[in-house]
Order: structure tokens, then sequence, then C-alpha cells
């Protein structure tokens, strides 16, 4: 075997050592990694210290990469990598996006198709703080009582990037023209209808497919039924550290996550002028759908 796999949390995170990336893998060992990443929907790739073409390259393996919609924070050396970062110019302009991931969430689940994976590379680590914590909504949809699961099956939520739409989340101020973007955002993007409870499709488990950053409403519900349910549902998510990981991030992680059975959310507690830099590139992918069949073994 070329690579090793250990497992850093019970709540679906493994640590790959004995892999570099930066010419891309060989068709077995892709094979192989995409079991493990099947088995443990966060994997952490150590010392991956790569170019941004390089990253892309190696995302393009998993998949087709989402297009990225704030091209102002993409990467000059290759367009499908976005900059996360606090860092500024001499001119005091921002250099990535820098509040990105500050409340729990699935990536893209306010798009029709949301995106497969996340993959995120470590250029730079602040001194202190920049964890990024993860809860596995496998686990989190598989503990919830009966009772509430009843209530949310087959159900869809709606879902929309506008922090202006969300009474449950804040906008940066660190984040130059963030009211004016959401305040854009709300009138050009339409909300977008996704089942509660997902079916994934490779592993065809059920998870709970539902996020404080995203989701605004239950479809078919008035606010006044829905928000309290939608309450309900969040506590249960957040009721136990059994189905939660942090990751402490190293220089030149490589971390990927998937994206249907999994929240996160960047955890801060580092201030300019400690910086933390981190490139990303997202794989596309389906609609999210829900099945009422038995899971795949």
């Amino acid at each position: 075997m070329s690579f090793t796999v250990k497992q850093l949390s019970p709540a679906g995170a493994s640590e790959v050592t004995g892999l570099d990336v930066r010419n891309g893998i060989g068709d077995e060992d892709m094979s192989r990694l995409r079991d493990v990443f099947r088995q443990s929907p966060i994997l952490c790739l150590r010392d991956q210290h790569l170019s941004p073409t390089q990253q892309a390259n190696f995302s393009r393996q998993w998949g087709p990469l989402e297009k990225q919609g704030k091209s102002d924070y993409c990467h000059p050396d290759d367009a499908d990598i976005l900059i996360l970062s606090n860092e500024r110019r001499a001119d005091g302009s921002q250099v990535g996006i820098v509040d990105a991931g500050d409340f729990w969430h699935s990536d893209s689940s306010h798009m029709e198709e949301p995106c497969q994976m996340t993959m995120l590379l470590a250029v730079k680590n602040p001194e202190k703080g920049g964890d990024t914590h993860f809860i596995n909504m496998y686990q989190a949809y598989e503990a919830m009582p009966e009772a509430l699961k009843a209530r949310i099956v087959g159900r869809s939520a709606v879902h929309h990037s506008s922090k202006t739409l969300n009474p449950r989340v804040t906008i940066s101020a660190e984040r130059a023209n963030a009211t004016e973007y959401y305040k854009s955002s709300e009138k050009m993007k339409k909300p977008v209808v996704q089942p509660m409870v997902r079916t994934h499709p490779a592993t065809g488990r059920q998870s709970l497919y539902v996020s404080p950053r995203f989701t605004i409403g239950i479809d078919g519900m008035d606010d006044a039924e829905a928000q309290p349910l939608l309450d309900e549902v969040f506590r249960h998510m957040f009721s136990s550290q059994a189905w939660r990981y942090t990751h402490k991030w190293k220089d030149g992680d490589l971390v990927f996550w998937d994206n249907a059975c999994l929240n996160h959310m960047a955890g801060g507690g580092y201030e300019y002028p400690d910086t933390r830099r981190m490139h990303r590139t997202t794989i596309a992918g389906g609609k999210a759908f829900y099945e009422s069949k038995p899971a795949k073994t």
C-alpha cells in the first residue's frame, strides 16, 4: 500500500500519510482513496505544499470543479482556486474572503446542485486560532429522536446565501461592503429548496441536510411553525460532542470533506496582523435528493 490511514476522530475524520499529490496520483491510489473517503468523510493529507495549479489539478481528479462566484478573490495563477484570508495589501484592500465559513453550513447548499466536496489547503496558519469545526450529519441524524425524524423526513427546507435574510447569522464588520453584497445577493439569487434529510449518492446513507447559515425556512410551512422546528433540529445538531470534530491545522495540511453529510464552521480566534491563508477548491456535485430505502452495504 502506498499510503496509510489513521483515524483522527470517530466523528468521521482520518489522516492520510505517504501520498504526494503534486503531480496527481495513480488510478489504484485514487480508487482506494475514494473508498476511504466514503467511510471517512473528512480526510487530511499532511505535508502537501502545492502550487495553485497543482491543487486544482489534483482536485479535478475527483471530478469537474465548481466555478468560483467571487472572482475578485480567485488566485491569479488559477481561477478555480479561491483565496480565504485576512491578509491585506499595502493599500488596505483584502487579499481573500475574510469571513468565509463563519457560521455552521454545508458548502453551496443554497445552489440547485450543491458541491460534492470542498478541498482546503493550509498555506499559512495564524499563531493562534484558525481551527475548523465539523459535525457528522450522518451521526446526528441517526441519533435523532424518532418523533423529530418523523416531522422532517420527506420535507424540504428553503436555503439562501444572503445573510440579510437570515436572523440566525450576523454580517462581519471585517468584510468590505458586506451588507451591500448580501443585499444584492438577496435580490439577484432565488431561494433554493433542499431535502431536510438527504440520501448520499455514493453510500446510500441518510443524513440531516440543513444548516444555521443557509437554511432560512421550511417549504410549505408557515414561519410560526417552521422556525421553532428548525430551532429544535439545530439544538439536536449541537447536543453532543460524539459527532463533532475540530481540525487544528498545520501548514501544508490538505483537508477535504463531503458536503452531503457534514456541516462545518471556521473557528476564528485570530486577528490581523496575525494572518491565515487558505486555498480552496470545490468539486461540483449533483442535485440533492431523498430516497426512502435501506442504505447500501
